[in-house]
């Protein structure tokens, strides 16, 4: 990891540190993440205590505007989907070899990768990022992700899911 990657992560943690409330800082992790993982896309999706269902509570997408409605049903077909069913994270280098799923027009690259976001063994959601060049996601970008996600884990775990 090079000192850019560094400094970008430490920027990101110090706003996770100052920001006011709970969607500030899943702001900040979706402005600051992508860029240093080199991601083009980043969305949270967070577990609804009542429904199961995942639920998007931050995004950096331009084409979905600000709908807090979207939610991914558990009989949809989608890469997160796949990551609860198998309990485990993942890279995915190309989405339409490795897993059969059209990729999007959006999208200029077919490189995915989803985190798991738990505490415990309870899920509490997941973090998407999409679109790198350059040969795809890393075992680096997996792990310097994991550590956003532990995080958010042990921050979501002490606040009622309901009110965010």
């Amino acid at each position: 990891m090079n000192e850019s990657h560094l400094d970008m992560l430490y920027t990101l943690a110090k706003e996770l540190n100052t920001s006011e409330d709970i969607p500030t800082m899943l702001d900040a992790v979706i402005t600051h993440l992508p860029k240093v993982v080199g991601a083009r896309y980043c969305s949270l999706f967070i577990r609804n205590p009542s429904s199961g269902e995942l639920e998007i509570k931050a995004h950096n997408h331009t084409d979905i505007g600000e709908d807090p409605f979207i939610h991914v049903g558990s009989q949809q077909e989608s890469i997160m989907n796949l990551v609860l069913a198998r309990n485990a994270s993942l890279i995915i280098r190309d989405i339409e070899e490795e897993i059969g799923i059209q990729n999007k027009d959006k999208y200029t690259t077919k490189s995915f990768m989803c985190i798991l976001i738990r505490h415990a063994d309870d899920t509490k959601g997941v973090l998407n990022l999409a679109d790198k060049a350059n040969g795809g996601f890393s075992k680096e970008d997996m792990l310097i992700s994991s550590i956003i996600s532990e995080l958010l884990a042990a921050l979501l775990a002490r606040i009622d899911l309901n009110t965010v």
